[in-house]
Order: structure tokens, then C-alpha cells, then sequence
């Protein structure tokens, strides 16, 4: 198969933005409300500078299943909508109030927001008969989706079971496998999906998305835990059951801290995990899904599959 031209991240981006926004304002209400803000983070597909690679994923497994990566619009933005809910239901679970933008955001309303969004993202991977899928197709989607969010739902519900309990660096990697693997599967399976039918390509694929998945939520970790973070979140207090905090038995804060000596604290234990080896063991584990992550893609390579610009991802 000769290799495609693939599009840019802003083409991709752009398109999937229009359908995703006018999706959400047809619903309107919290759902609509909460789901934007919750798509406007960081570099959300909703954001001012989008990079998204929820988004990108599917059209590039699309491409290299051998069809236009058009064909990947609505599974992409059902892909953005399944994990906009999977973020409000982990900031429900967490009890955390980043995301809501007003009081009212309470954990059961969170619940019910992602609820609404999982909704949508049924309603939209179906929609891929507007731009000429099959039955067979539409049907297989809706299937994955479902099967797919199931298996996600279960590592995470497994996770949220060891409660405050401290775990070893390899439950902790565990964990973290269980989490993002699945979904990182999920969204490449869409796209692939999508393209063909092929079991080989599609399982490829997903196991390239897997991989890929598990790779960014170890270097998050790494990076969410380390002396130079640009921006710190509250793993490292809170003593999350992450690689670099269980590599080095990392508890949390101590309780009875004023904000002065916390910081104090932080700054020494972040240093502490660095000099330990907890970022380097994170950083380890994510090359080696790195690696076969590329070796997904040398195989689908040799079965004539154009992956140029997903092996660019890495």
C-alpha cells in the first residue's frame, strides 16, 4: 500500500471540533455546559491550541487501515466525548472540583454529565453511515464502543477497590496498565475499525493504541512527579499509588503541614523521589511500551500498511 498523504493536526482537529461543538450545543444543558469545559483543558480538542491525541489517533489508524481518514470524523468525536465522561467520572470519584465551573458541579452531577456524554458518544460513532459506512460497520463500532468502555470501566473500578492502600512499583504499574491501556485500545480500534474489517490490521492497531496509551500515562507520571514540573498536581502530596511514588514508597504529606511548610515538604519529597530512581523506573517502564508499540507498527509495516505518521505519535 503506497503511503498516503496524511493531514495536519490542525486539519484533523478542525473538523472533528465542528462536529463534536455542534453535537454538544444540539443537547445543550449541563451536559453541553460541563462537557465543553471539560474538552477546553490543557490542550483539549476544545482549547484554544488544540492537540488532542483522542483525536488524532483514529484518523491516523484509519489511514493505515487503508481508508481516508474522513471516514474517522465520527469516531473521533466519539472518542472525545466517551473520555470527556471518563474524566468527569474520575473527578467524581477523586472528589476533585477542577473541572466544575460552578457550584453546582456536584459529584452526582458529575456522574450524571458523564452519563450524558458516554450517551453521546453512542450517538455519535453511529453517525459514520453519514459518511458512507456500512451496517456491518455502524453495528461493529457501536459494539466496540460498548465492549470497549466496559473493559475500561472494569480496570478502573479495580483501582478504585485498593482504596488508600500503598502498593509496590509493580501493582502500581499494573494499575496504570489496566487504567489507559484499554482506552488507549478503544480509540485506535474505532478508527481502524472504521477502515476495515481485516481482524489482523484492526487488533494490530488497537494493540499500537494500547501500548501507546500506557506509554503517555507513565510519562505523565514521571513528568506529574518530578523536581522540574512545570505544573504541580497533587500526586505527590496526596501520595498517589503511581510508579515513581511507589518505586519509592512515597506516602503522601504528613497531616498538621501550614502551606509554607508543605511546600517545604513537597519540594524535598519530589527531590527525594528523583534522586530514588521513581522517575527513571516510570520513565523505563514507558520506554519499553514505547518499543513494542513500534514493534505493532513494524508488523502492520509488513503487511503493507501506510503508518508513517502514526510512528510520528512516538
Amino acid at each position: 500500500m503506497p503511503e498516503p498523504d496524511w493531514p495536519s493536526s490542525a486539519e484533523v482537529h478542525a473538523e472533528v471540533r465542528a462536529r463534536l461543538l455542534a453535537l454538544l450545543n444540539s443537547t445543550g444543558g449541563p451536559v453541553a455546559n460541563l462537557g465543553q469545559h471539560a474538552l477546553s483543558g490543557k490542550h483539549g480538542i476544545l482549547s484554544d491550541a488544540p492537540h488532542s491525541p483522542v483525536t488524532i489517533l483514529p484518523a491516523g489508524t484509519c489511514i493505515a487501515a487503508g481508508c481516508d481518514w474522513h471516514l474517522a470524523i465520527w469516531p473521533a468525536v466519539s472518542a472525545e466525548c466517551m473520555m470527556a465522561a471518563a474524566d468527569l467520572f474520575d473527578d467524581a470519584a477523586d472528589a476533585d472540583a477542577s473541572i466544575p465551573a460552578e457550584p453546582s458541579a456536584t459529584p452526582a452531577v458529575l456522574l450524571t454529565v458523564g452519563a450524558g456524554l458516554l450517551s453521546l458518544a453512542t450517538a455519535a460513532v453511529v453517525r459514520v453511515a453519514e459518511d458512507g459506512a456500512t451496517v456491518e460497520t455502524v453495528a461493529a463500532l457501536a459494539r466496540i464502543l460498548g465492549e470497549g468502555f466496559a473493559e475500561a470501566a472494569n480496570g478502573q473500578a479495580t483501582n478504585l477497590q485498593v482504596g488508600d492502600r500503598q502498593v509496590d512499583a509493580l501493582t502500581a504499574y499494573g494499575q496504570a496498565a489496566a487504567k489507559s491501556g484499554p482506552l488507549g485500545a478503544l480509540i485506535a480500534r474505532l478508527g481502524a475499525r472504521a477502515a476495515t474489517d481485516d481482524p489482523e490490521i484492526v487488533d494490530l492497531l488497537s494493540e499500537f493504541g494500547r501500548r501507546f496509551a500506557v506509554h503517555s500515562q507513565l510519562r505523565n507520571d514521571a513528568r506529574d512527579a518530578a523536581p522540574d514540573a512545570s505544573v504541580h498536581k497533587a500526586d505527590v502530596r496526596a501520595g498517589a499509588r503511581t510508579v515513581p511514588l511507589a518505586f519509592t514508597a512515597s506516602e503522601g504529606a504528613p497531616e498538621g503541614l501550614d502551606e509554607a511548610q508543605l511546600a517545604a515538604w513537597e519540594r524535598q519529597e519530589r527531590q527525594r523521589v528523583a534522586t530514588g530512581g521513581g522517575v527513571a523506573a516510570a520513565l523505563a517502564l514507558a520506554e519499553a511500551e514505547r518499543l513494542s508499540a513500534i514493534e505493532a507498527l513494524d508488523r502492520l509495516e509488513g503487511l503493507g500498511c501506510p503508518v508513517r505518521g502514526l510512528r510520528e505519535l512516538l
